[in-house]
Order: structure tokens, then C-alpha cells, then sequence
């Protein structure tokens, strides 16, 4: 996790040096920290190409860590190859796939997103000191937090809002511009809350005003996939929390809320919300949870597809020239097997067990059990998003999970300087 040193000597620094070194330094930082909050407002890009406001903070990022000399050797510490092997199989399926039956152009497109995400993001992003990571995973919070608050303004006292922000049913997209995606990212902002609380990183105050926030702003997603990941969320942190204080508190919590929905939920909950989740949960009729049909047909459809894809691929972004519906299967996974063969999907994969890796480590080497229960826990919120995705490259949904990797490999990292 060392990064690449400017060779001086703090004894033979001259004033102006150091001032210059200390600038870049705290420069540095705070682009760091603007990229990361930019990173979850997906709205602020370009129409023609996907550049995002976060990249431009991320490429200030780049140059001034350049100048510092500061890029890190191994991000991830000693997972970072297998991140990269996942990189570079996920690429080269793409590649064989697009070579032999797709577009090289499309290949283009779609590879330069993912080595961005996947390679500049996590060397710009991860393999910095713990405490600059864990004040990096404080902004991704409020980030998401403040996409939340705007998300609500828009939904009650905009009237006429931009479909950008909600959609035509009346669900919150905000800044993220979409609803499952914004739902997931409120999730993994629950889950560092509770876990930066655990850490006693954050105050008690800040803890109680952003849970109800976020939640909020899940429940006006109306999004099935939300409650799921955010239920999974708070069991695992709950229950692997190690703390009896923190386990009561947090069944407590959960007690009011279950009665609360029971008693006032037609006054509180969103109309959205429980048209389509609650409804759906006291009916057992999935129907009104969401178009499954429409995903259970694709999903078959890319079974059916993949029987012959799975040595080479039909191509970066050629699934939609084959599907009956021309579009791309809403599953990373099959999306994968299909357009880039086995070897890209192994890719995926790979980068996953990183994910699980560093968390086992973190917590049975380094014991820094709290934040391997992050790494685990959004890498595994993570693994069960893919299932509605499709080429996952997008920023917002990349920084949550490099950042939480990025934790428990800077706990290793400060482990071993302890020794």
C-alpha cells in the first residue's frame, strides 16, 4: 500500500520546498475529497460521451499526485493483483468477443470506461494513509445524504419535476438519475454510517440525523431491491457488530420502526412506497413490485444466448443486436457471459473475491474486524446489484466499493507499521 516517495530528507528541505510539498499535499486531498462527493451525481455529464464532473476532479487528482510522486504501488495492498488479473480478464473477454464478432468501436468506448473505473479510480482513490480513507468514506456520506434531502425536495415541492430526478411513477431518482441505483447507494450509505458509528469515527448526532435521512430517501425510490440490500445491510452490521450496546440499540430502533409502519404507515410512508413495496409484501403479489416478468423473459433470453458465447463472446455492447427486445440484459453477470465469454465473467468474479479477500484479511490479520465488515458487506450488496445492472463502469457506483476495499486494506497497511 506504500506509495512512490519523494526522495527527500526533512533535514535538507528548504522553506519554499516544504511549502510546496505541504501544499500538493493538502491540495491532493481535497480533490481526492471533491471527486468522491461528485462521484454519486450522475446528472452533472456530458450528453455525448459519459465524462462526468467526479472524472474532471479525479484527473486533478491524477496530476497533482503525479507531481507529488505519490501514486501507489499497490492500492488494494497484496490483493491488488488479483484486482487487476479480474480487470485484465474482464478485458480481454470483451476484446476476443469484439474482435472476432462485435464493434471495435463500441469496444473502445466501453473498455476505456471500465479501465478508468476500475484501474485510475482505485490508484487515485485507494492506497492512501487510513485516516484520509476514512475521512474520503465521510464525504461519500454526505454525498449521498445531500442526494437524498434534494431527491425529497424535488418529490414534494417541485411541482412538475425533471423526469431526470423523478420518474413518471413519482419515484426518487435525484442526482443519480435512477431509482434502483439510488435505493442501493442509500443502502451502502446506512451501512457506513453504522459501521463509521461502530468505529466511533462519526458523532451520535450525525449518526441520528443521516439513518432517517437515508431511509427516507429509500423509501421514496419505491424500490424493492432498496429494502432488500438495506435489510442486509443492517443485519449483517448488526449482527457481527460484536457490541451488546449496539445490538440493543439497533433492535430498538427496528421494533419502533415495525410498529410505526403498523399503526401510521398510510400517513408516513410514501404513497410510492407503499404502492410498490408494501402492497406487494402483504398481497404476495410480486406484480406490483415491478416489472419481474420483463426481467424474468431477458434473463432467459441471455440463457439461451450464452450456450454460444461462452468460449467468445458476441462483442463489447452487442447484446442488444441479438435480443428480441434490443436491449442489453439487466444482469452484469449474464451480460458478461454473453458479450465477452467465460473469461470476462471470471473477470467479474475476481474482482469480487478481492473484495471478500481483503475483508478476511482485515479481519483475521489485521483484527480490524469493523472494517473488514464493511469490505464484506458492500461487496456483497455489490454482488447482488450486478443481478440488475448492466455494464457496471458508472462512477457512482464504483467509488463505494473501492472506498470500502480501500479501508480495510489501509487497516492491514497500519497494522503492519505497528509491528
Amino acid at each position: 500500500m506504500t506509495g512512490v516517495s519523494i526522495p527527500v530528507q526533512g533535514a535538507n528541505r528548504s522553506p519554499g520546498r516544504t511549502r510546496t510539498i505541504d501544499a500538493l499535499r493538502s491540495l491532493d486531498a481535497k480533490l481526492a475529497a471533491l471527486a468522491v462527493f461528485l462521484s454519486p451525481m450522475n446528472y452533472f455529464r456530458l450528453d455525448q460521451v459519459y465524462l462526468t464532473l467526479a472524472d474532471l476532479a479525479a484527473c486533478a487528482t491524477l496530476f497533482v499526485m503525479l507531481l507529488r510522486g505519490r501514486l501507489p504501488r499497490a492500492p488494494f495492498g497484496i490483493v491488488t493483483s488479483l484486482w487487476l488479473a479480474g480487470v485484465l480478464a474482464l478485458a480481454a473477454g470483451l476484446t476476443f468477443g469484439s474482435i472476432i464478432n462485435g464493434d471495435m468501436s463500441s469496444l473502445m468506448v466501453i473498455l476505456s470506461q471500465y479501465v478508468f473505473t476500475l484501474v485510475v479510480l482505485v490508484y487515485i482513490l485507494a492506497g492512501r494513509p487510513y485516516p484520509e480513507t476514512v475521512a474520503l468514506m465521510k464525504v461519500l456520506v454526505l454525498s449521498i445524504t445531500v442526494i437524498m434531502v434534494f431527491g425529497a425536495y424535488v418529490v414534494h415541492f417541485v411541482p412538475n419535476p425533471d423526469p431526470r430526478f423523478v420518474s413518471g411513477s413519482g419515484r426518487l431518482r435525484s442526482l443519480v438519475e435512477r431509482t434502483n441505483e439510488a435505493a442501493a447507494l442509500g443502502a451502502i450509505g446506512i451501512v457506513m454510517v453504522l459501521n463509521l458509528a461502530l468505529l466511533r469515527e462519526i458523532r451520535g448526532s450525525i449518526a441520528a440525523f443521516c439513518l432517517p435521512v437515508l431511509l427516507y430517501g429509500i423509501t421514496l425510490t419505491g424500490s424493492n431491491t432498496g429494502l432488500i440490500l438495506t435489510t442486509f445491510g443492517i443485519l449483517v452490521t448488526v449482527i457481527f457488530s460484536g457490541s451488546a450496546k449496539f445490538l440493543f440499540g439497533a433492535a430498538a430502533a427496528v421494533a419502533a420502526v415495525v410498529v410505526t409502519t403498523i399503526f401510521a404507515g398510510d400517513i408516513i410512508l410514501p404513497d410510492v412506497f407503499r404502492e410498490r413495496v408494501l402492497n406487494a409484501l402483504t398481497s404476495g403479489d410480486v406484480n406490483q413490485a415491478g416489472t419481474f416478468e420483463d426481467r424474468y423473459y431477458l434473463i432467459r433470453e441471455a440463457l439461451h444466448v450464452a450456450r454460444d458465447t461462452l468460449v467468445v463472446g458476441l462483442g463489447a455492447d452487442q447484446y442488444r443486436t441479438v435480443s428480441a427486445h434490443s436491449t442489453p440484459v439487466h444482469n452484469s453477470y449474464l451480460l458478461l457471459l454473453t458479450e465477452g465469454g467465460l473469461l470476462a465473467l471470471i473477470g467479474l468474479l475476481l474482482l469480487l473475491l478481492t473484495g471478500v479477500s481483503v475483508a478476511w484479511l482485515a479481519v483475521f490479520t489485521a483484527n480490524a474486524r469493523t472494517q473488514g465488515l464493511i469490505a464484506l458487506t458492500i461487496t456483497l450488496i455489490y454482488a447482488f446489484t450486478l443481478n440488475t445492472f448492466t455494464h457496471f463502469y458508472a462512477r457512482f457506483w464504483a467509488v463505494p466499493l473501492i472506498l470500502a476495499l480501500a479501508l480495510a486494506a489501509a487497516s492491514l497497511d497500519k497494522r503492519q507499521r505497528s509491528r
